[in-house]
């Protein structure tokens, strides 16, 4: 394609195996950083389901979701697998075995995004195969969701294999074929329950477009029903009786209206998790991309797999932005399969030889700074609030002491409750003392002798330079802050509101 280099900003495709190699890497350490948890389901129907059924809590501290027996146990028991696995290996840590879940994702993302960049590259013109690569991996947001141990993370995984053997197999016909099609399905579904909506998606897709044979049909029903009866007994596992826990789960949440109690949102907030949440100019592209495919391609698969999933989720009171994230993966070949499309019918005529290589250079040029300046985001700051990351240092540095913590206002960055219990993150073992403010007379007062003392304190609570001065006469010295600064630059940018979490950790010296 004229005006592209297929060597700028990116490696070439003949050292796809070296940067393979580096973006594993990358996502190691954004596994490292990425301390705790974008949503507590992650945390409180996962690793603590595991942890009950390794003895370490009673079931009366579990969340509620246990005793409604709407969770699947496939990934608990993985999780607990590990667990066992890692207690072999001498590594009982909270915070170390939760990193080492992230750290398998990682691996296994990359593993996967590996296979489905392989199957589809026949698909992206010759000159845009090294950026369909790099973005495949590391479009800015993807490292930061494909390190999550997490149900949505995990099915959205599945979710690639299922498309990846769909496209490595699209000219064979033999049933075995597509009965591991329909076993990737099925997984994808355990994983994640409201994942049968986009398999549904897959199946019209099968019928009306590649029209295939009944027989077919019925071997990736087949495929799927194995794996939903699998469910069934893995789920036996877990609450030790048997139960239908994909029926609960609908029945509890849509029949009994349970979710709408965690709010709800317009029909419309999808569209605008995703005009907003990748950032507005990449939230664009992705949207006019969506449409631009959808003009010259309605048939292609992208498509049934998404628009049955975003619909009837949009019907749905309950949103939540983690719910789009088994859809993430998706994105590059959105974007490169709908930029061929625009270059042939309207870029290459519209623009005249001598502007385009100008034109189109400066395009590339600014999606890829803005990209590298969203990835040093992701892989600066913990996961969620960045709130555990805070946790985590205090845990790291002063395990070994006697330790205070003299918390300012409403700050409280461990989550202490007694239902659901948090094993891992909890301040248990630490003197927990609070303050109204910084200038309150008795501040010192709050000191414990024999003990380190530590003031954790929102940025936004430290006025300005009077208040730096006051602490530092009073001996206190800055050793932790979540965000970065040039994170919070970046922030600014992006969505200020995230700021307003940047907590800092001093030390009375």
């Amino acid at each position: 394609m004229k005006g592209i280099s297929s060597n700028m900003f990116i490696p070439q495709t003949k050292k796809t195996n070296f940067f393979v190699f580096i973006v594993l890497l990358f996502y190691l350490f954004v596994a490292f950083k990425s301390s705790g948890y974008i949503q507590p389901d992650e945390h409180y129907q996962i690793i603590e389901f595991a942890n009950y059924k390794l003895g370490l809590l009673p079931v009366d501290r579990l969340a509620w979701e246990f005793r409604s027996e709407i969770r699947s146990g496939l990934q608990p028991m993985i999780c607990y697998v590990l667990f066992k696995l890692f207690g072999y290996l001498k590594i009982t840590d909270g915070y170390d075995l939760a990193f080492l879940l992230r750290a398998v994702t990682a691996i296994f993302s990359v593993i996967v995004i590996r296979q489905f960049v392989e199957a589809y590259r026949p698909c992206v013109a010759k000159s845009l195969q090294v950026y369909f690569i790099f973005l495949s991996y590391l479009l800015w947001f993807l490292p930061y969701i494909n390190i999550r141990f997490s149900s949505e993370t995990w099915s959205g995984l599945f979710l690639m294999l299922t498309l990846t053997a769909i496209q490595k197999y699209r000219y064979r016909k033999y049933k075995k074929s597509y009965f591991i099609i329909g076993l990737l399905l099925g997984i994808s579904i355990i994983f994640r329950y409201q994942s049968a909506l986009f398999v549904i998606g897959i199946l019209f897709w099968f019928v009306f477009v590649k029209k295939i044979k009944i027989q077919n049909f019925l071997t990736i029903l087949l495929a799927v029903l194995l794996v939903m009866a699998t469910g069934l007994v893995i789920d036996y596992w877990l609450y030790g009786k048997f139960t239908f826990s994909i029926y609960n789960y609908f029945h509890v949440n849509l029949i009994q209206g349970v979710s709408n109690k965690f709010g709800t949102s317009p029909f419309y907030q999808y569209a605008l998790y995703i005009l907003n949440a990748p950032s507005i100019l990449f939230g664009i592209l992705i949207i006019i991309a969506f449409f631009t495919l959808l003009y010259y391609d309605a048939k292609n698969l992208l498509f049934w797999v998404i628009i049955p999933f975003i619909i009837i989720h949009s019907i749905i009171p309950h949103k939540e932005l983690r719910f789009l994230f088994p859809l993430v993966n998706l994105s590059p070949l959105l974007l490169i399969l709908s930029y061929q499309k625009l270059y042939k019918n309207i870029i290459r005529i519209k623009l005249k030889p001598a502007h385009e290589k100008y034109v189109i250079g400066f395009i590339w040029s600014l999606f890829f700074v803005i990209n590298v300046v969203g990835l040093f985001a992701i892989a600066s700051t913990g996961a969620g609030l960045n709130e555990t990351v805070v946790t985590e240092y205090i845990h790291r540095n002063y395990k070994e002491d006697k330790t205070n913590l003299i918390m300012n206002g409403d700050i409280n960055p461990y989550v202490d409750w007694v239902i659901p219990k948090n094993s891992y993150y909890s301040s248990s073992g630490l003197h927990i003392d609070r303050i109204t403010n910084i200038w309150q007379s008795d501040l010192l007062e709050h000191k414990k002798r024999q003990y380190k003392n530590l003031l954790i304190i929102y940025k936004n609570d430290i006025t300005g330079p009077q208040s730096l001065r006051f602490m530092k006469s009073i001996g206190l010295i800055k050793v932790y802050q979540n965000i970065p600064e040039l994170t919070t630059m970046i922030y600014n940018f992006y969505k200020p509101s995230l700021n307003n979490s940047q907590i800092f950790v001093y030390e009375f010296k």
